[in-house]
């Protein structure tokens, strides 16, 4: 079966439209990334390309609009290029701080927008990082944080109360994609504001928020986007809600220091993406998880593992999670055969699926060395 199936992936790899993306990767040899919590592997750059990089980043002054810092050059040239991943424009993007202080920030200015309504809701699925700078954001405006148990069941929270909803568009637990469109819609029928984390979902699904008529969103720049572990995180700013008021340019509350050496890598790693679809990204995706998911099938019956799936009316986002009783020693046994997966929680093992560097092989051998890993830990 093992030797049917590498067969299956090289067909595969060698069909793969976007397998000139690993070329752009420099990917350590004899190791297999699936953890997604460590950043993406470093862009391999030829002296040419570095060359026009390098002339580029330093570029003189009077290239740049007046008073532009190199901070600032940066995090346009960053927003630039990941405005096409996020169907939004470049403006309404702004690359700053981390994903949770993102998240504190944008709930606070969608409380400004809705000052009659003291609620702030935000997903249980979420990281509890973000749960505790949810709190402190409803704390700094003396209002109250809900947490959403299902986002299908809106209508149960006092949405006539509610400023904003925030939700990831994957969720981290069972790996579901949900129907952002629809969720938008509903919560602006109540009245309320929508916020979406995109951590789990841009580089890898296909993301739209001018679709979506998002309002905010926020995510983190590594994960599928491939910036290192280090990378600073952006946020989303509906261009139309700037009108609602003009004096104070909600743009200022996204506004928060990040090294431009930072910035200007985060740059480097989205400049491979350049040009590419994001649903080309999600449909490579989807394939490289229903092969790990065909090639588990298997031995998964036999072995005290279980796919931890959404269920089966959902969309499943770029990720796997398996629950075993023994989470990190198995974590720690794939990690002993060059595969690194993520222990998410004692009974969690999570492992993600980056397109735009990850292989069919490679998937082949991780399923492969699961099931080794499996049949040592018991």
């Amino acid at each position: 079966m093992w030797t049917s199936i590498r067969s299956t992936a090289e067909a595969l790899d060698d069909a793969d439209a976007l397998a000139g993306l690993r070329l752009r990767h420099d990917l350590p040899p004899g190791l297999i990334r699936l953890d997604g919590c460590s950043g993406g592997p470093l862009p391999r750059t030829s002296p040419a390309r570095l060359r026009r990089f390098v002339q580029h980043r330093w570029e003189p002054r009077s290239g740049r609009p007046p008073g532009e810092s190199d901070w600032r050059r940066e995090t346009r040239l960053a927003a630039v290029a990941l405005a096409p991943l996020l169907g939004a424009d470049a403006g309404e993007i702004t690359i700053a701080e981390s994903t949770s202080i993102n998240l504190f920030k944008a709930m606070v200015t969608a409380a400004r927008l809705r000052a009659d309504r003291p609620v702030l809701a935000v997903g249980h699925d979420c990281f509890p990082t973000d749960h505790c700078l949810a709190r402190s954001a409803a704390e700094h405006i003396g209002g109250e944080l809900v947490l959403v148990d299902d986002a299908d069941r809106l209508d149960g929270l006092p949405m006539d109360r509610v400023a904003v909803v925030a939700l990831s568009h994957a969720d981290l637990r069972t790996g579901a994609v949900r129907d952002a469109a629809a969720l938008t819609a509903q919560i602006h029928r109540h009245g309320a504001l929508a916020l979406w984390d995109l951590t789990h979902s841009a580089g890898a699904l296909d993301v739209d928020l001018h679709g979506w008529d998002a309002d905010f969103a926020i995510g983190c720049g590594y994960k599928y986007l491939g910036g290192s572990a280090t990378a600073p995180s952006y946020s989303f700013l509906a261009d139309r809600l700037l009108a609602e008021e003009a004096h104070h340019p909600l743009i200022e509350h996204f506004a928060g220091p990040a090294a431009a050496l930072a910035v200007s890598e985060l740059r480097t790693v989205l400049s491979i993406l350049d040009g590419v679809p994001a649903g080309a990204l999600a449909e490579k995706a989807r394939g490289l998880v229903g092969l790990f998911l065909e090639q588990i099938e298997e031995f998964c019956a036999d072995i005290a593992v279980e796919v931890a799936g959404p269920p089966a009316s959902a969309t499943r986002g770029a990720q796997v999670c398996l629950t075993h009783p023994a989470a990190q020693r198995l974590a720690d046994a794939l990690s002993d055969r060059g595969v690194l997966a993520e222990c998410a929680e004692p009974d969690l093992l999570r492992f993600h699926f980056p397109p735009a560097w990850l292989s069919h092989v490679e998937v082949w051998q991780a399923a492969e060395q699961l099931h080794s890993a499996l049949h040592e830990v018991g």
